[in-house]
């Protein structure tokens, strides 16, 4: 069974799951911290989250890509750093590709996932690769956050256009840059504009020996 299978037998749960997270989005999204961030705004879990209980920095394993370190800061809505929180992570690998599902035929495998707990300061980091893409969807990864044995936000984080584009230009990424837009996304196209793309991106930076580092600070309302 190929992707577009896999997602059309999903069809009616994951469109439904669509719906309500984008009638939940227009209530969330404009909401702001006494810091006037806006509040991280949610997007849905699509079809390959699992739970594997990987606590680990580097979730890398074997895959091949560009290097990245991940690093997310976790505050609540006073702008103070949450301690304790669960940041899970998942994504795709340079080819579009997710670990641990029978239609991927990465059953088994653990790659690219995990989880770390934020320290005082509401942080943590994960090493990684920078994922690549597949068709419908815009260049992510997939973030869950639980606090208290909660799930308080499922969401995604995006990159700048003119980031990804350098990264994909690379031979380890053999599909080239993504053609996908906002509106042919499957979970953002139903927005009316680019707002909530716009505050889920990453700020991604290069040092002096081009490592790359992406920081993204989540909001909790």
């Amino acid at each position: 069974m190929n992707r577009s299978q896999f997602l059309s037998l999903l069809g009616i749960p994951f469109f439904a799951g669509l719906f309500s997270s984008s009638t939940k989005n227009n209530l969330t999204k404009d909401l702001l911290t006494d810091c006037n961030d806006p509040i991280t705004p949610p997007v849905p879990e699509g079809p390959y989250y699992k739970n594997e209980k990987l606590n680990r920095v580097n979730i890398v394993e074997h895959k091949t890509g560009t290097p990245i370190k991940y690093v997310f800061t976790v505050e609540d809505k006073h702008c103070k750093p949450i301690k304790g929180a669960i940041v899970d992570i998942w994504q795709c690998d340079n080819e579009g590709h997710y670990s641990d599902f029978k239609a991927e035929n990465t059953l088994n495998e653990t790659w690219l996932r995990g989880y770390q707990v934020t320290d005082q300061h509401g942080r943590c980091e994960f090493l990684s690769i920078f994922p690549g893409w597949y068709t419908g969807r815009l260049t992510h990864l997939h973030a869950k956050v639980q606090i208290n044995g909660q799930t308080v936000l499922t969401t995604n984080v995006f990159f700048k256009k003119e980031i990804e584009d350098k990264i994909f230009s690379k031979p380890l990424y053999s599909k080239g840059p993504n053609p996908t837009t906002i509106s042919e996304d499957f979970e953002l196209r139903l927005d009316k504009d680019s707002k909530r793309r716009d505050i889920l991106i990453m700020n991604v930076t290069s040092d002096k020996k081009g490592e790359l580092s992406g920081y993204y600070k989540i909001s909790i309302a």
